[in-house]
């Protein structure tokens, strides 16, 4: 009984072994010392197929650091811009001590040497923006002796998450609240649930700074789905920064201080969104698209309709918008999204 099996068992092994080498290409040679690139004789096969590349609109690139690792910019007296290309952030020095704002996550370090090239004071007050971690995830390196201010909201969230990298302040506030520290007044206003509960405006009406982060990236379409909570709150948080008395801006983002006419520009983007998200579902149909589709799994079929009316609200705001904001590319479909889930659910178009 077992000299068949035997038998049967070297048939099969014999028959793949012939079916591998005689019906397969034979596996390129690597060299494992170098890397293990394949030794074909020639040029490569491209396994997979490039995808298309789609040219960039208006872009600003990211300048040289230098050996610091940052650029640091004076905004106003005793006012300074920090940045580390991909965040920002601005801290005030007065002569009772320094005034920080949102040490961001992994560049503390940095941003105490930026202090250090400006003033000997240390810093007094460190104020939150909002809750975010990529914001303020080194506030713990600034903690000592200091007092920290940011709204109930960010507060209790931080409470929440109980991080030790992020501190929970010692002062919070509702609505607005005002700090004098040398004779330098920084107003804190909450504009209302938008980029997310607790997200404050930092004013200082002498020197005509503004930090409002998140929302009006300079030269900028907004980030990914316009990380909102609530895209109605934002804008009109957007038009409160207007309505106040500055020449420059932080944002948050990127490597330069923004200006008032660019925060507007910005504001244009996101009414403009809206508009064509509006003509873009009164065009397409989900009769429409259901007709042409192959799908039978409903919610796929939600997700072609979705994906139907944001290439055609993209393709009406390409021509104005793509040569004015980077990112458009990115992230322009997805503020479309944004706005068809507000209009079938909140106003209707």
């Amino acid at each position: 009984m077992k000299k068949p099996c035997f038998r049967l068992e070297l048939f099969l092994a014999l028959f793949l072994t012939t079916a591998v080498f005689a019906g397969c290409s034979p596996l390129p040679k690597t060299n494992n010392m170098s890397g293990g690139k394949p030794e074909t004789g020639g040029k490569p096969k491209e396994v997979f197929k490039k995808s298309v590349f789609i040219p960039d609109g208006y872009y600003e690139p990211i300048p040289d650091l230098g050996a610091k690792g940052y650029l640091l910019q004076a905004l106003a007296p005793d006012v300074y811009f920090f940045t580390t290309g991909a965040y920002n952030t601005m801290f005030i020095t007065t002569p009772k001590g320094v005034v920080v704002i949102d040490p961001i996550h992994g560049k503390g370090p940095l941003l105490k040497k930026a202090i250090r090239e400006v003033t000997e004071k240390s810093p007094k007050y460190m104020i939150y923006s909002h809750a975010h971690l990529d914001h303020i995830g080194d506030a713990h390196l600034f903690a000592k002796d200091v007092q920290i201010i940011a709204h109930i909201e960010t507060r209790e969230r931080l409470e929440r998450y109980k991080d030790p990298h992020r501190p929970i302040p010692q002062i919070s506030f509702g609505k607005n609240y005002s700090l004098n520290l040398g004779g330098i007044q920084i107003d804190l206003i909450y504009p209302g649930e938008g980029h997310g509960k607790g997200n404050i405006m930092i004013h200082l009406p002498e020197k005509k700074v503004l930090m409002v982060v998140d929302v009006a990236t300079p030269r900028s379409v907004p980030f990914l789905n316009f990380v909102t909570t609530d895209i109605y709150s934002q804008i009109k948080g957007i038009e409160q920064a207007l309505n106040l008395d500055f020449d420059v801006y932080v944002a948050g983002h990127l490597h330069r201080p923004g200006l008032k006419k660019e925060m507007l520009e910005v504001l244009k983007y996101y009414l403009a969104s809206k508009r064509a998200n509006k003509a873009a579902l009164k065009k397409i149909s989900f009769q429409d698209v259901q007709a042409r589709s192959r799908t039978q799994d409903p919610e796929r079929l939600f997700g072609e309709y979705y994906q139907a009316v944001a290439k055609e609200c993209h393709r009406l705001l390409r021509k104005e918008w793509k040569p004015r904001l980077m990112g458009f590319e990115a992230f322009t479909s997805g503020h479309c999204d944004v706005w068809t889930g507000f209009h079938r659910t909140e106003v209707a178009p």
